[in-house]
């Protein structure tokens, strides 16, 4: 009676473990993922956040170094499209050169896995923009 008192005892407490691991594993992937996500809402505000606050800027600094933050803007928004646009044609031809060595079940399976891939990539985007959303009433929205 003791050892199956001990052994109930042990399994509960590697399976609160294990749930607490999990539990806990997935709220610090999240809160990650809320910080990067929420950078790039209005990248020229962070920055002039972050060089005011570590440089200590006074508010004629302030407004000169966001007017230079606003005119690079457009441009670096511009370079990030195109980088992903390489990188989508990139992908496109590594996975055509791929599906050419595989056998049509195989083709059927790589074919269901890149589906499975995009519906994460959207759903992980959908989360991004919804960590992104201001808090009701905020007076300014992040710029897209």
């Amino acid at each position: 009676m003791r050892k199956t008192k001990l052994t109930l005892l042990l399994l509960a407490a590697m399976l609160i473990g294990v749930c607490l691991g999990f539990f806990g594993n997935d709220a610090v992937i999240r809160a990650r993922i809320r910080h990067y996500s929420q950078i790039p809402g209005n990248m020229p505000e962070h920055i002039a956040q972050k060089l005011t606050v570590r440089l200590e800027l006074d508010a004629a600094q302030q407004e000169a170094v966001r007017a230079v933050l606003q005119s690079y803007d457009a441009r670096l928004q511009e370079a990030r499209a195109q980088n992903r646009a390489a990188l989508d044609a990139l992908f496109t031809a590594m996975r055509g050169e791929i599906a050419v060595h595989l056998t049509p079940a195989q083709k059927a399976e790589h074919d269901q896995l890149l589906a499975e891939l995009e519906k994460r990539r959207h759903e992980n985007r959908a989360l991004r923009r919804a960590l992104e959303m201001p808090p009701s009433g905020a007076s300014n929205p992040p710029a897209k």
